[in-house]
């Protein structure tokens, strides 16, 4: 079997990524097409626990050494994540036909594994490479809302690779992932490795890494989370019952349990359901929702402790950061909002008690505004500077 035929027998002619790639790998150089070929093995050493046969990982930093080799990964990942990504975008009926079938992976898939793991072995200036990973991320973690089938080696490759690029641009998708990705999805375990090690190479102090991986745990804005079957519930997370967890503005967290006739039965920690309630709906699923509640609760006690223990740091933060770390995370805000805060502007004013309900939600502040918390017994003006 000649080189060019090895590689045409990892493409899937009904795979649209393949199709797109076709022509730019059949006809390569040797040294390229030993690439090509040793990445289309990747799936027989990328494990479920997310770890990289070393042997394999070292023979990818040789062969990414050949002439053009960093540009066709850098080509192929930029391909997986462009349109319908690997898999493709799903319409609701294609996704419950096919739930419950064991289809054979496409050949091409191991390929794409290997070129989403030898992105992060690039060397050159990552340029768009890292907007891409995330990109690709994003379709196969179903951190979207558009429905893509999930493919958790695929999220877990990128997840990894994202870790490995240098410049703080990567860092920033990361943030951003850490964010939207539900940590009840598997492959956040290497997305949160990722974003530890990313921060330490380039010098992250912790107090910062824990503000901003705080989970969001797949939470809206407004501190719930609906659960049901696809297209009726978060699209990550399709269950065979209909539930709402809530985080409310007093701390505390509920589940709204809602029943095929409609009602609705809210518990609180532990959070058990309406008696017959397993019995109609799946057990798993109810045990499921039971443990996501309680993770939630876990979160925002650990975030009461950490907010409390802030008030003797004398830190101080971007109104952006504060922003985006605090006000609007919908775990963290309702910690935020039980603490007084206090804002300074380049008016030589000082600081002054920032009103949570009128200045922020107005988003009355320039980005330029520093807040801070109000130490207790502070006056309205200290005229102390950040």
């Amino acid at each position: 079997m000649s080189e060019s035929t090895s590689v045409t027998h990892l493409l899937d002619a009904d795979n649209a990524w393949s199709e797109r790639v076709r022509d730019r790998l059949v006809s390569l150089p040797p040294d390229l097409t030993e690439l090509v070929c040793h990445l289309g093995t990747a799936s027989e050493f990328w494990n479920w626990r997310y770890k990289v046969d070393t042997p394999w990982k070292r023979r990818t930093k040789a062969l990414l050494k050949a002439d053009g080799a960093e540009d066709l990964v850098r080509y192929a990942v930029r391909e997986l994540a462009a349109e319908g990504s690997f898999h493709g975008a799903a319409e609701q009926s294609t996704v419950i036909r096919e739930l419950g079938q064991n289809k054979a992976h496409s050949p091409a898939r191991s390929l794409a594994i290997g070129c989403a793991l030898a992105a992060g072995w690039i060397r050159q200036d990552p340029g768009p490479l890292a907007a891409d990973l995330a990109l690709l991320a994003r379709k196969n973690v179903q951190a979207m809302e558009v429905y893509y089938k999930v493919d958790d080696d695929l999220a877990g490759a990128a997840f990894a690779s994202l870790g490995e690029l240098p410049g703080p641009a990567v860092l920033d998708e990361l943030w951003d992932l850490h964010y939207w990705v539900p940590s009840a999805r598997h492959p956040h375990k290497v997305l949160a490795k990722s974003v530890k090690k990313a921060a330490a190479r380039l010098g992250v102090p912790p107090h910062e890494v824990a503000e901003r991986t705080v989970p969001r745990h797949g939470l809206e804005k407004d501190g719930t989370l609906t659960l049901g079957w696809i297209d009726q519930g978060a699209l990550w997370w399709n269950l065979a019952l209909d539930a709402v967890i809530s985080v409310h503005t007093s701390g505390q967290v509920t589940v709204d349990w809602i029943d095929k006739d409609g009602t609705t039965t809210r518990t609180t920690h532990p959070f058990r359901s309406p008696t017959g309630y397993k019995a109609r709906t799946w057990s798993e699923d109810v045990d499921g929702v039971r443990r996501q509640a309680k993770r939630i609760e876990a979160t925002l006690a650990e975030e009461r402790s950490r907010l409390l223990a802030l008030a003797g740091e004398e830190r101080t933060w971007s109104w952006d950061d504060w922003r985006r770390f605090y006000r609007d995370h919908p775990v963290t805000r309702v910690v935020t909002r039980s603490l007084s805060w206090e804002y300074q502007v380049a008016d030589g004013a000082g600081f002054r008690p920032l009103d949570l309900y009128v200045d922020s939600d107005a988003a009355a502040l320039p980005s330029t505004a520093r807040v801070r918390l109000r130490a207790e017994g502070s006056g309205q003006d200290s005229g102390e500077g950040a």
